[in-house]
């Protein structure tokens, strides 16, 4: 078999969400025959100090606005209709350069994947005659201008409205792909309800990064609503499960999860989900058709996600603890309702992301980093023959 070359996936740990993206990416291509995938914290590589101070600036951002201190959210409304030309825009595109420069010269990658807006990595390659393929995935679902601050060869974006506003902001539209956002293949393998949860069931995606406020109050006050069955995820935070597992001993409508692997099968046998507004767990449950509910959503990309889908008729934003609980007794007791979520959650829905992605990819690559006689072949004859073939 013909020995494929490396493609690298740029990334960012600034939460779950760009890392998890480029895992999904990292596992399909491995599973297409790509042996050499790699996936790159550049920042982290690049300049690791300033990337821990600005991490943990970033992961209290959520709690610190609470009083008044929002300097995530300032920065992220500032710059986002920054223009590329601007001084502070070319000092963004510059971070973290010279390390995947380095890094391009020791990999000879044939392709480059970002799934962070980084800026003008594509500008910078072609000044340094550096002709490498370069793609841009967008992991959220409005549009910040660092996305667009240089021009890959392709965009992957979420949505056809996101698709627009690109095009508006002067994108040519023929490098745009609405592929979806990239979500683990479990959610695709997942059949309809039937799991014996009672239809009353609430799941809480409490997570490690940017938990939930105020989960004790919550949890007392959904446990007020009649007939409901309560799933509460609390990632990694083992500080978290501990305080509700001693707040709520003996509680038996209260189930609570650490880290899961079967987060698809708790989102698929809930009547809604109670979750932060990242990108990924919203895609997540658009794709199960489950209604969500976003409780005080983080001035910035968080705020934009949920305000977008609150206007798509699929997600309903809470600021107040009752508003939350109300919110939540509509969707358990209103069929009706929870059937129009439904119904606009599938118009959301996208192809098989991931699949799409490496489809387009595959015919990006340069000859020499195929097969003989891929060309005119699909991604997935690819998959049958010619990546695993002889």
């Amino acid at each position: 078999m013909h020995k494929l070359r490396n493609l690298l996936i740029l990334t960012a740990s600034y939460g779950d969400g760009h890392l998890q993206v480029s895992r999904v990416l990292q596992q399909k291509f491995e599973k297409y025959g790509f042996p050499g995938v790699r996936v790159i914290d550049l920042f982290e590589e690049a300049h690791p100090l300033m990337n821990k101070v600005t991490r943990f600036l970033y992961m209290n951002s959520g709690a610190l606005s609470a009083y008044g201190l929002d300097y995530y959210g300032w920065s992220y409304y500032m710059t986002r209709n920054l223009r590329r030309e601007s001084l502070l825009a070319r000092c963004l595109n510059a971070l973290g350069i010279q390390k995947l420069m380095n890094v391009i010269m020791q990999e000879q990658p044939d392709l480059l994947i970002s799934t962070f807006p980084f800026g003008g990595i594509s500008d910078q390659l072609k000044r340094r005659g550096i002709l490498i393929p370069t793609c841009t995935i967008l992991t959220d679902f409005v549009l910040h201008n660092r996305w667009i601050y240089s021009m890959p060869d392709r965009f992957f974006v979420a949505t056809e409205q996101l698709r627009q506003s690109m095009v508006e902001r002067g994108v040519p539209e023929q490098i745009i792909t609405v592929s979806g956002i990239p979500i683990r293949d479990t959610f695709y393998m997942t059949e309809s309800v039937t799991t014996g949860e009672p239809q009353h069931s609430i799941l809480i995606m409490a997570g490690a990064y940017g938990v939930l406020r105020d989960m004790k109050k919550i949890t007392e006050q959904l446990l007020e609503l009649p007939d409901v069955r309560i799933n509460v995820v609390c990632g990694k935070n083992q500080r978290l499960q501990s305080e509700l597992e001693a707040s709520f001993a003996g509680e038996s409508r209260l189930h609570l999860h650490g880290f899961v692997d079967h987060i698809h099968e708790l989102m698929n046998a809930s009547s809604c989900v109670i979750t932060k507004a990242g990108g990924i767990t919203l895609s997540e449950a658009i794709h199960v058709n489950v209604p969500i509910v976003v409780f005080k959503p983080f001035p910035g990309q968080e705020k934009e996600n949920a305000g977008f889908l609150s206007d798509q008729g699929v997600a309903f934003i809470a600021n107040e603890i009752p508003e939350l609980v109300r919110y939540v007794e509509i969707v358990l007791n209103d069929e009706g309702l929870r059937s129009q979520v439904r119904e606009k959650a599938s118009a959301l829905q996208a192809s098989y992301a991931s699949e799409r992605i490496v489809q387009d990819v595959l015919r990006m690559l340069p000859a020499r980093a195929l097969p003989q006689g891929w060309q005119g072949r699909s991604a997935l004859e690819l998959v049958d023959g010619g990546l695993h073939g002889t």
